[in-house]
């Protein structure tokens, strides 16, 4: 399993050494080499991270989505648009060697389920040239629902699955243990616990294929817990394994069927797909970046975030990623969603539901804002409100426009303050 010693390096780096040990590279290569081997004398197939299932009429089809030559070529500053061709090509090859057959047509249409096409062209919605404050929700309805109960089962029926139960033959793994003993000099009081624990972070990471669904890829993601690491280098950040849905549904048969031509259209299906795709991770305890988003759906960057904008601003929702859920990035505009949400009548517990959110971090946002509406009744220019709270002026612009729309006068902002245990005298003049 080529994509599994990457993962597996963390797990031993409790090893004597740095988490950069040549000693915990060997062993897991070794260990992927040769349950690799016994597996193929088994017949027992695999689904790595970044491949994509599909079951045909003539069996399954795992299509390689996302391999380390991709992605070298990608940080070598290959174009995009080259690689990704060399992936479709990949994909096609794979497609003829299950159906020898399939006309270029057929071919044609399998390729459509894999990447869809470019965004049409048209008047829809730009969303990229609204100021960052308007956008992407606007208004906020309070009957909508952000996480489907769909999605959020076919997410909690990986969890439920529980660990999963290696089974190697005894000599395999007397095979391991002589290795480790001899060669890597692994004392043998930990050997068992090692190996059980590399097998069952490979089954993990790399489910068999009797195990996933039509559609479904299993992806190494961040976890949702990553925030007190994030300023260590990627690698060294908590991962999980989960299995996600990138074709649900009638899915790929509309997308046989032909592709959307109106941009609106392929806006909402792409979004939807997107949108399934980090919930289903967030359920599993991971959080999804839009670069893997990128390697998922094959599609750009401006592609993914327009996809991604559009689903928020219409279904009036936060979707998880580390941008929302870590603070990562420069997203602003969730922190006025949280707001807004809780100036509507929301309690805390239901807006950190609604915006995937800690409860702690919704308390901090709406300290925030209570600051902020405090040095409006005292006069503070926009930028010095930014200057005092240490925060973007952008985001002091956003909280001043709910002040205005939910708290039109002052008294009504003094109300809003005594409620939560600010008392602001009533001769405070701007």
């Amino acid at each position: 399993m080529q994509a599994c010693p990457v993962i597996l390096e963390g797990t031993v780096g409790r090893l004597p050494g740095s988490r950069d040990s040549r000693l915990a590279r060997i062993i897991v290569r070794h260990v992927n080499q040769v349950l690799d081997a016994e597996e193929r004398r088994r017949q027992v197939q695999r689904v790595r991270p970044g491949e994509l299932l599909l079951r045909t009429s003539r069996g399954p089809l795992v299509l390689p989505l996302r391999s380390e030559e991709d992605l070298a070529r990608v940080l070598a500053g290959e174009r995009w648009e080259s690689v990704r061709r060399d992936i479709l090509a990949r994909c096609a090859a794979r497609y003829r060697e299950l159906f020898p057959g399939a006309r270029p047509a057929a071919v044609e249409r399998f390729l459509r389920t894999v990447w869809p096409g470019r965004m049409p062209p048209g008047e829809g919605p730009d969303l990229h040239s609204l100021p960052r404050r308007q956008r992407p929700w606007g208004a906020v309805r309070l009957d909508g629902e952000p996480l489907p109960e769909l999605d959020a089962v076919r997410a909690r029926q990986r969890l439920e699955l529980g660990p999963p139960r290696p089974a190697h033959q005894p000599e395999t793994l007397q095979k391991l243990a002589h290795f480790l003993t001899h060669e890597a000099g692994v004392p043998p009081a930990v050997q068992e616990s090692m190996l059980l624990e590399l097998i069952a972070l490979r089954a993990r990471c790399c489910p068999r294929i009797t195990t996933l669904a039509t559609g479904q890829m299993p992806v190494v993601a961040l976890h949702v817990n990553a925030g007190r690491s994030l300023w260590q280098p990627s690698r060294y950040q908590p991962a999980t394994p989960v299995v996600v849905t990138l074709l649900a549904d009638d899915e790929a048969r509309r997308l046989r069927r032909g592709l959307p031509h109106r941009r609106e259209a392929w806006l909402e299906l792409a979004g939807r797909r997107m949108a399934r795709v980090l919930r289903e991770a967030y359920v599993q305890n991971a959080l999804l970046s839009q670069p893997e988003l990128q390697w998922m759906f094959l599609d750009s960057m401006t592609a993914i975030s327009t996809a991604l904008e559009y689903y928020q601003r219409q279904h009036h929702v936060v979707l998880p990623c580390p941008g929302t859920v870590l603070d990562m990035g420069r997203m602003l505009t969730h922190k006025a969603l949280i707001v807004r949400l809780h100036l509507q009548g929301l309690s805390v517990l239901e807006i950190a539901r609604r915006t995937y959110h800690n409860p702690r971090s919704v308390d901090a946002y709406l300290k925030a804002f209570d600051s902020v509406l405090i040095l409006y009744l005292y006069g503070l220019t926009p930028p010095l409100m930014a200057s005092v709270l240490h925060c973007g002026e952008s985001l002091v612009h956003e909280y001043l426009e709910l002040i205005t729309d939910y708290l039109k006068d002052r008294e009504r902002m003094r109300a809003y303050l005594r409620s939560h245990g600010v008392a602001v005298p009533t001769e405070v003049a701007r």
